[in-house]
């Protein structure tokens, strides 16, 4: 875990699941306890036990009328983790740790809630050693978070994700893709594309010292994760700012695909904001 303790968060879906499974979210499913849904004739559901007598009473047609429950329901949720090799990078923090830590916040959220959880690491293709299906196993949990945290990202690429997401069959998840999103507008357009059939909340790692906190005068020996190759720049204010200016129109392509698919991303920049993050899971934004 990173310096900053783990905080309890929890997470409120804005649909509702056809799922059959208990659980404490809202359903499309009635059943035999939940909240008030609405009133249906007895014919219709042969329940007397649920007979709304003062609803029958006010029925001009005198049609027996029952009360119908909404039944709550439980979920899977999946946490998909961009390992390829620039979430090596470290800087103000270390972005593997800061996955891991939300991948465990999750899990501890899901048993709570009573929902399945899985978790699954992809760069070229889907890490096996951190590949966790879904399951209430508090000890698979945390079995899968820790070896997550202790993985080493060392390939460019994320095509993985289209793997991920053919692991996703069956009814509407909801979905944690957690990555600092240094991709192409096309690899965010096919991988939301392949994504589509779930509720998926973005989660983008940032690290101020891959920009903000650069010098504006010096010579810089810097190292290219991806490529493996080094080399030596001289650092001006203008090249430091068509850097700002290249990150901000890839942030503005996230934003874009992520408004396309329903929600926005949410930021971590050096450190989780556990507030924030809680705000934005509950309400949908961030205070």
């Amino acid at each position: 875990m990173t310096s900053d303790a783990l905080r309890d968060i929890a997470y409120r879906l804005p649909w509702r699941s056809s799922s059959v499974r208990n659980g404490t979210h809202r359903s499309r499913m009635t059943g035999g306890g939940g909240v008030f849904k609405d009133l249906a004739p007895l014919i219709n559901q042969p329940d007397p036990r649920r007979l709304a007598l003062r609803a029958s009473l006010a029925d001009p047609f005198e049609t027996l009328k029952v009360k119908r429950l909404e039944q709550s329901t439980a979920i899977s949720v999946y946490v998909l983790v961009d390992v390829s090799a620039s979430m090596a990078f470290r800087g103000e923090t270390n972005k593997i740790e800061i996955a891991a830590d939300l991948s465990e916040a999750i899990s501890i959220c899901a048993s709570r809630a009573g929902d399945d959880f899985g978790l699954i690491a992809f760069d070229l293709t889907l890490r096996p050693e951190t590949f966790l299906s879904r399951t209430r196993s508090r000890s698979a949990h945390r079995d899968a978070v820790a070896k997550l945290r202790s993985l080493n990202p060392t390939n460019a690429g994320v095509t993985g994700i289209s793997e991920a997401a053919a692991m996703l069959v069956g009814p509407r998840k909801l979905v944690f893709l957690i990555s600092d999103f240094l991709w192409s507008d096309d690899e965010l357009k096919y991988s939301f594309a392949d994504l589509a059939a779930h509720d998926v909340i973005p989660i983008e790692i940032d690290d101020s010292r891959q920009i903000d906190k650069l010098p504006d005068w010096g010579l810089l020996r810097l190292y290219d994760i991806e490529t493996s190759t080094r080399r030596l720049v001289a650092m001006r204010p203008k090249l430091k700012e068509e850097w700002r200016r290249r990150r901000n129109a890839r942030r503005a392509s996230l934003h874009a695909r992520c408004a396309e698919a329903g929600r926005d991303a949410f930021q971590i920049k050096d450190r989780i904001d556990w507030d924030r993050l809680s705000s934005y899971l509950m309400y949908g934004y961030a205070a």
